[in-house]
């Protein structure tokens, strides 16, 4: 039952990291099931994707 549950909530944890790096939801959420707590450690580590008007002045 615990393995349930920890594979139903590394989705929301790598989606909710991921929305907060302005990375793609739904790619990190299917990452999370397929990767478990990988995906987390991954997507945490990453840099933020830049910002569409970065760059320009």
């Amino acid at each position: 039952m615990e393995y349930l549950v920890a594979w139903l909530v590394f989705p929301f944890a790598a989606a909710s990291l991921a929305k907060g790096k302005k990375r793609n939801v739904f790619l990190w959420a299917v990452l999370g099931l397929l990767l478990g707590p990988f995906a987390i450690l991954i997507v945490a580590l990453i840099k933020p994707a830049p910002d569409a008007n970065e760059g320009y002045n």
